[in-house]
């Protein structure tokens, strides 16, 4: 009898003290449920390299000593568009890129800026593509209507979530480089590393983009025939270009908007005496010079 008491009074006990527990963790909370983001970085290990002739020192920085940088941490709803290309929203939550550069001691002569991830991938950019361009979310990306853009950063993500503009949908993923719009018309997506490790930032000039070349060449050409502009690195690069007499921009008509869909690229028809005045852009290099051809239908 007196051993069965004491059976009952243990689990007597036990329940107390899980109780006890309970109320404990929480009143440490205010008995809410941590938010995504505030926690789930607690427990991880990555740690990205800065290195080059671009930085005062090689550093090497955890994720929790980059998200402890003054006014680092950063999270928003990005547009984005793939080469495919695909029109779509991510949601975002990371460390802004200048910071941690900052903290590193970027140099103010540092010309190109290189983000590796461990699979190998890599992006290259120049100074000005990746911290001095100003770069937006659009709402209406798919429509590709640049109202109502907000003005947001590039980041080294720590939790995302495509095809989603709600915050609350992010979750942990390895470490990513999520570059915004500069344009509502802009394809970053390709540039985004995936498992970042380490960041090369050169003083190194990273030269012009080579000039657009033409098939078949300028001059005469039969009435209708088609021109087809050409670039070696057609993958990295977007060409722009104009047929009245106009210098060509980033808002002028895009001749390759696609890398995986060649039968988008429209070859432009020759009916009457055309110039065709080509500009080169992409990620790493400086705009190339203005190409400028001229046709005469036969």
């Amino acid at each position: 009898m007196q051993l069965k008491k004491l059976y009952h009074q243990g689990y007597f006990l036990l329940g107390i003290i899980l109780i006890g527990c309970v109320l404990f963790t929480f009143g440490c909370n205010g008995g809410e449920v941590i938010p995504s983001g505030q926690d789930s970085s607690l427990e991880r290990k990555e740690q990205v390299v800065i290195s080059g002739n671009g930085v005062i020192k090689e550093t090497q920085m955890t994720l929790q000593e980059m998200l402890a940088l003054p006014d680092a941490q950063f999270e928003h709803v990005y547009s984005i568009i793939n080469n495919w290309p695909t029109k779509k929203e991510l949601v975002a939550r990371g460390v802004k890129l200048a910071a941690v550069l900052q903290a590193a001691g970027i140099s103010d002569e540092a010309k190109c800026i290189t983000v590796r991830g461990e699979d190998g991938y890599e992006w290259s950019f120049t100074r000005e593509q990746l911290l001095e361009t100003t770069r937006y979310y659009f709402p209406h990306v798919k429509n590709g209507d640049p109202s109502g853009a907000e003005l947001v950063e590039p980041i080294i993500a720590y939790e995302y979530m495509e095809n989603s503009n709600q915050l609350s949908d992010a979750r942990a993923d390895s470490l990513c480089l999520i570059i915004p719009q500069a344009n509502v018309n802009e394809q970053t997506y390709h540039t985004f590393v995936k498992g970042i490790k380490e960041i090369m930032v050169t003083i190194d000039d990273p030269g012009k983009w080579e000039v657009a070349t033409v098939f078949p060449p300028a001059g005469n050409i039969a009435r209708g025939d088609k021109a087809k502009l050409q670039h070696k690195e057609i993958g990295k690069v977007k060409m722009y270009y104009t047929l009245d007499g106009s210098i060509p921009t980033e808002g002028s008509t895009l001749y390759n908007p696609s890398t995986y869909q060649p039968e988008l690229n429209k070859p432009i028809v020759i009916n009457e005496n055309t110039t065709i005045k080509v500009l080169v852009k992409g990620f790493g290099k400086y705009d190339s010079d203005i190409a400028e051809y001229h046709y005469q239908p036969r």
